[in-house]
């Protein structure tokens, strides 16, 4: 005998076992959101990548400029944020950098570090200039940038179709940098990378 036919017969020890494959009370509770809250626990420092498209917020409250520390081991790079009483301290190994905060289409948020051209007209002028163009689009536009070796600077792809507008975090921009950096900060003297700089390790 089913639940509904215990039910109607009236036996009150079967009706209160639920039925674990009540289709009914499961279309009533939906999956999506109903048992957790995503928390945002790591937010990326990069720039983007070749294939990906992505935006950059446009409010001009959700970019900064600042000196970062870019620490180099073979191919790989790890941006460092330095704290204010430091950058005077170590100001010639630091690279002026500008912000942005970015998401792309699987709605992934990340910081983009785009270095500032050098005021005295580096070689590597064009890249940064282009970098920066190339955040502006973005903020009314999902791109994709690819570097171009033989122009010194970045091509940019623009989505042909018309996609959704970007999905950006619940965050304010003090939030997202804090997490993004919170395991790469140098805020003393004594930071191993400070010692390595000057040769002490």
């Amino acid at each position: 005998m089913t639940a509904k036919e215990n039910k109607a017969a009236g036996n009150p020890a079967e009706s209160e076992t639920p039925d674990p494959f009540d289709l009914d009370a499961l279309r009533a509770q939906p999956l999506e959101g109903s048992l957790v809250t995503r928390e945002l626990s790591t937010v990326p420092v990069r720039r983007p990548k070749k294939n990906e498209f992505f935006r950059v917020h446009p409010d001009p409250d959700y970019v900064v400029d600042a000196y970062t520390f870019v620490h180099e081991v073979g191919m790989d790079k790890e941006t460092y944020w330095v704290t204010a009483g430091l950058r005077t301290e170590l100001l010639e190994h630091l690279q002026p950098t500008r912000l942005f905060t970015c998401v792309n289409r699987a709605d992934v948020t990340f910081l983009w570090p785009a270095k500032l051209p050098d005021a005295g007209g580096g070689g590597g002028r064009s890249w940064s200039v282009s970098a920066l163009e190339a955040a502006e689009r973005a903020k009314t536009s999902w791109l994709r940038i690819h570097g171009n070796k033989d122009t010194g600077a970045y091509d940019r792809f623009v989505a042909r179709a018309e996609l959704p507008e970007p999905k950006f975090e619940d965050k304010t921009f003090g939030e997202l940098v804090r997490i993004a950096f919170k395991d790469r900060i140098i805020d003393s003297i004594d930071h191993s990378l400070v010692k390595e700089i000057y040769g002490l390790i």
